[in-house]
């Protein structure tokens, strides 16, 4: 049986992906890294990083560091969550740890859908007490959250009134809208 892959295996594959699409060699790649203040990434260490140097048994003799995570997120120019999550299939499994959860701790596999919501702190995964995941979060980013509803809802209302009196619309009220008008009338 083969061994579940890792985060850093999936980040490896990322940044291959990542580094061929944009037609960068591993050396180029870590030109980029030193420039950015991370001289210990070299082109051996990126190769190192996406082949994974397998032991007997199969598993990563090298995992990869966070600061390497961060900085070849930066150095290819995408969001860290796009190196640690696949982002083909949001229902593909991701294994967080290498081994599968004890039965009786009653964690199971998540797929990548609901991982990449945790990582961005959208949602908690399953078994997680929620409780304690929401109190983390800052203030300031709870109300920038509610301020982006409202922004949003208050934009989909315009958009919606605007498209009504050009004709291109229902006169139904839009989501979450008050009924002053027309409140208890029937049309029949």
């Amino acid at each position: 049986m083969s061994q579940p892959r890792t985060p850093s295996d999936v980040v490896a594959q990322r940044v291959q992906e990542l580094r061929k699409r944009q037609g960068l060699t591993a050396k180029s790649l870590a030109e980029r890294c030193r420039l950015m203040g991370a001289p210990g990434i070299t082109a051996s260490v990126i190769a190192n990083v996406e082949s994974g140097r397998r032991d007997q048994q199969g598993r990563r003799r090298r995992q990869i560091t966070l600061e390497e995570w961060l900085i070849l997120a930066q150095a290819l120019h995408v969001a860290p969550i796009h190196l640690l999550v696949l982002v083909d299939d949001e229902r593909a499994r991701y294994e967080l740890t290498p081994e599968a959860p004890q039965p009786t701790h009653g964690v199971d596999r998540e797929t990548a859908g609901p991982v990449r919501a945790w990582i961005r702190g959208e949602a908690p995964l399953t078994f997680t007490d929620e409780r304690i995941y929401r109190s983390e979060v800052p203030s300031e980013e709870w109300k920038s959250r509610e301020r982006r509803q409202r922004e949003g809802h208050e934009a989909y209302i315009q958009v919606w009134e605007a498209l009504g009196a050009a004709g291109l619309t229902p006169k139904t009220p839009a989501a979450g809208e008050g009924e002053a008008e027309g409140e208890g009338e029937s049309d029949g």
